[in-house]
C-alpha cells in the first residue's frame, strides 16, 4: 500500500510540472548603422558578441551599414499538459491569448496535451516590435537623405574603392574620393552607375593594381555613408592624384579645387 501511494504521489509529481525549456530563436532582423559595432549591438539588445557571430555566421568583427543582422532572441518552449488552456497558459507566462496564438500560428482555441508551444512575455514581444518599428523609421530616414540610392554590392564596390585608394588618409580624405565617385556618376563625360565609374579602364590605380580587393575597414564604409549623405570635402571634384606618385601630365593640367591629405582634388 506504502508503494502504491508513493508511485502515485510521484506521478501527480511528475504530471503537474510545468514543462518549459529555453530556446535561442533569430527573433528579429536589425539593419546595420554607421558606427555600429558586434559589442554596441549586443550591448544594446543584451545578447552576447558570439551569439551575434553564430546567429549570422560572422568570422571576426567586421560588420557592414545598411546590412541586415539576426538578432537572437531567447524564447521558451512549453509543452501542453492536460487540463491546460491558452487562457492559463497566457496568465502563467505574463502573456495574451491573441500573442500566443500569433506566435504559434493558432487559429483557434484547441490545444492538445504533449503540443509544444513559444512562450513570450508581453513585454518582450513589445520590445521587439519597438525595436523593429524604430529601425523601420531610421532606416527609412537615412534612406530617404541619401544623395542617391545604393545596393549593397555598391556599397561593397564603394567601400573596396575608398579602402584601397585612400586608406590612410584623414577620413576627410576618405568622404572626399567617395564624393568624387558619386560626382562622376552625375557628371556627363563619365559612366552613369556606380560599377562603371569604379571600373571604367584606367580610372583608378588600386583596380589596376588589384589592392581594390583588400578587405575595407570600417572607416571605408563610415565615409561612404558620410558621402552618400551629401558631404562632399572635394569642393565638387572628378579628379585626384597624388602629386608625389602620379606619373600621368594630363592629370596635372586639371585646375586644382582641394587638398587633402597627400590627394589633390580637380575639376
Amino acid at each position: 500500500m506504502l508503494k502504491s501511494i508513493k508511485r502515485l504521489s510521484i506521478a501527480l509529481m511528475v504530471s503537474t510540472m510545468v514543462l518549459t525549456t529555453a530556446t535561442t530563436a533569430y527573433g528579429f532582423n536589425y539593419t546595420i548603422q554607421p558606427g555600429d559595432s558586434l559589442f554596441k549591438i549586443g550591448q544594446n539588445f543584451g545578447v552576447t558578441i558570439n551569439d551575434l557571430r553564430e546567429a549570422n555566421n560572422i568570422e571576426g568583427d567586421l560588420i557592414f551599414a545598411g546590412a541586415k543582422m539576426s538578432i537572437p532572441v531567447e524564447e521558451e518552449t512549453y509543452t501542453v499538459v492536460k487540463g491546460d488552456s491558452l487562457f492559463l497558459i497566457a496568465q502563467r507566462y505574463g502573456t495574451t491569448i491573441d500573442q500566443l496564438k500569433t506566435v504559434n500560428n493558432l487559429t483557434g482555441d484547441v490545444i492538445y496535451p504533449n503540443q509544444v508551444l513559444t512562450v513570450s512575455s508581453t513585454n518582450q514581444v513589445q520590445a521587439v516590435k519597438a525595436t523593429e518599428t524604430t529601425e523601420t523609421t531610421v532606416t527609412q530616414a537615412n534612406t530617404a537623405n541619401r544623395i542617391m540610392q545604393v545596393t549593397e554590392k555598391e556599397m561593397d564596390l564603394l567601400a573596396r574603392a575608398v579602402y584601397s585608394e585612400a586608406r590612410g588618409e584623414p577620413f576627410d580624405g576618405q568622404v572626399a574620393v567617395a564624393a568624387v565617385i558619386f560626382n562622376r556618376v552625375k557628371h556627363n563625360e563619365f559612366p552613369n552607375t556606380i560599377e562603371g565609374v569604379i571600373f571604367e579602364p584606367w580610372a583608378f590605380t588600386a583596380v589596376n593594381d588589384g589592392q581594390f580587393w583588400l578587405t575595407p575597414n570600417d572607416s571605408a564604409y563610415r565615409a561612404v555613408e558620410e558621402a552618400l549623405k551629401g558631404t562632399d570635402p572635394s569642393g565638387g571634384a572628378i579628379f585626384y592624384y597624388n602629386p608625389v606618385t602620379a606619373t600621368n601630365q594630363w592629370i596635372r593640367t586639371r585646375q586644382i579645387i582641394r587638398t587633402i591629405g597627400r590627394h589633390v582634388f580637380a575639376i
